[in-house]
């Protein structure tokens, strides 16, 4: 087999993996990632396994030092044992022994990580390559987490987060893994391209560094500029959405935006146009096992240079509801106690909803139930200038296409991806049985906000981000 040349691509494999969510006893939903392989230090590097998230702009790895339920579940970092590594405040200076340290915190959808900083080097991949250029090694400035909330990060299978986010998005340009990629010459292209699937069909995810996959795109890219990308998101103008061929209310005032966030696994639909969407999009599940075979109606979302349409098949739970039980996902909202400044918000709030009817305990022995089937849907409520008509384009949408993030441009770019669902005759995915009962997806990991403790002095970043004085000692 011919080996790869010096313009291709990093290719990095993602595992996805599921961990379920149950109710009473009785799995109700699952959450999934998509994960590969990097290592940070040396001589001896130490492997990790992250999400490669464009929704996030720094890479988190554990902390040997935290004692968090989170961290002692997954692999640490143990900056001793790196030559290379120095621990370093945010502005890159290192710190003096048993002196006072940086500290940040950064907000997920559905959690929160505080951490301190080193320097050292992180490569791509697992550590048995020779070839320094081909797995993408630079020297950077990590975030070691010292506290990680349990939820969602003790129940997932990955270690940390390698955020893909424009540079904006980060600290500074050192905390930033494409910036310094882009910038070390190292790349063929200042591109990635991410090919997720639910795995059928033996397929296999990845991401691309440095350029994208041919072989995985069954299309041209057509190309849409990022829109405000000084907030460091991939979003792209959203020109009007259709149900059914219908074109609703949402976005017809020209404000729509969608983030192409690949740590998400729904839509996320600005408040209260999730709810139009939930009430048009649900279905009877019937004797279905398995819910994207409902017949349910296209949503269509026009670009500026595309219509991306999903099916029933990319945008259902896979597991049937029964009547009474809920299983939602985190509402993206900001929540700020002490300031009434939406551009000065200290925290974004989210709350998991995955309860029963609260007045009534679920009989699971009943036989006279109505059973839905519910898209994965995640209500976005965010406002100027990220919002408020803020839509995130998660699985569902990456699921269907391949999608490439240029990072010189500043421009996304779509293809339907090369998969057997995309490729198959489409009369042979006509069911002809209920289906199996498969795993499903419930995460968001897009970051919500970032605050930074240092020892003296105050300033703001910008949105999602604000600094706090706070005096700490390193770990």
């Amino acid at each position: 087999m011919e080996g790869p040349k010096a313009d291709d691509p990093i290719i990095i494999p993602l595992r996805r993996e599921s961990v379920p969510i149950r109710r009473q006893g009785k799995v109700v939903s699952f959450k999934t990632s998509y994960s590969g392989i990097i290592s940070v230090g040396s001589p001896t590097p130490q492997e990790f396994r992250v999400v490669f998230d464009t929704g996030s702009g720094h890479v988190v790895i554990p902390s040997v030092g935290c004692q968090s339920e989170a961290c002692l579940a997954h692999k640490s970092f143990n900056i001793s044992a790196s030559d290379s590594a120095v621990a370093i405040n945010a502005d890159g200076t290192q710190v003096p022994p048993n002196e006072l340290c940086d500290q940040v915190t950064i907000g997920f959808g559905t959690g929160e990580v505080t951490g301190e900083f080193v320097r050292d080097k992180l490569c791509l991949g697992p550590t048995n390559s020779t070839d320094e250029h081909r797995h993408g090694c630079i020297e950077m400035h990590v975030v070691m987490a010292v506290e990680m909330s349990t939820q969602p990060f003790k129940s997932f299978l990955f270690d940390g987060i390698l955020g893909l986010g424009l540079s904006s998005l980060a600290l500074s340009d050192e905390f930033s893994f494409f910036q310094l990629m882009n910038n070390s010459g190292h790349l063929p292209a200042p591109q990635f391209g991410v090919f997720l699937t639910e795995g059928e069909n033996g397929e296999q995810s990845e991401i691309a560094i440095g350029g994208f996959n041919h072989h995985k795109t069954l299309d041209p890219l057509a190309w849409s500029p990022v829109a405000l990308s000084e907030l460091g998101y991939w979003q792209v103008r959203i020109l009007a959405v259709r149900v059914n061929g219908e074109e609703l209310d949402v976005c017809r005032d020209g404000t729509c935006r969608g983030v192409v966030d690949t740590g998400t696994s729904h839509l996320g639909i600005p408040t209260p146009f999730d709810l139009q969407f939930a009430d048009l999009l649900t279905r009877e599940a019937g004797d279905l096992l398995d819910c994207r075979l409902v017949e349910a109606p296209k949503i269509e979302f026009e670009l500026e240079s595309m219509n991306i349409t999903l099916s029933a098949s990319n945008y259902m739970r896979r597991l049937p509801l029964r009547e009474g039980v809920n299983v939602g996902s985190a509402t993206v909202a900001f929540h700020d106690e002490n300031s009434t400044n939406s551009s000065n918000t200290s925290n974004i709030s989210a709350v998991p909803v995955i309860a029963a009817t609260p007045s009534e305990e679920i009989d699971e022995n009943a036989t006279n139930v109505t059973r839905h089937c519910r898209p994965k849907l995640m209500p976005v409520n965010l406002p100027a200038p990220v919002g408020p008509k803020l839509f995130i384009l998660g699985e569902p949408v990456l699921h269907r296409y391949y999608t490439v993030y240029d990072w010189a441009q500043l421009r996304v770019g779509f293809s339907l991806a090369n998969t057997h669902q995309n490729t198959a005759d489409p009369d042979a995915l006509v069911p002809s049985h209920k289906g199996i009962l498969p795993d499903e997806v419930e995460k968001l990991l897009m970051q919500q906000h970032l605050n930074v403790a240092e020892p003296a002095g105050e300033s703001d970043w910008a949105v999602f981000v604000q600094v706090k004085v706070s005096v700490r000692l390193c770990q």
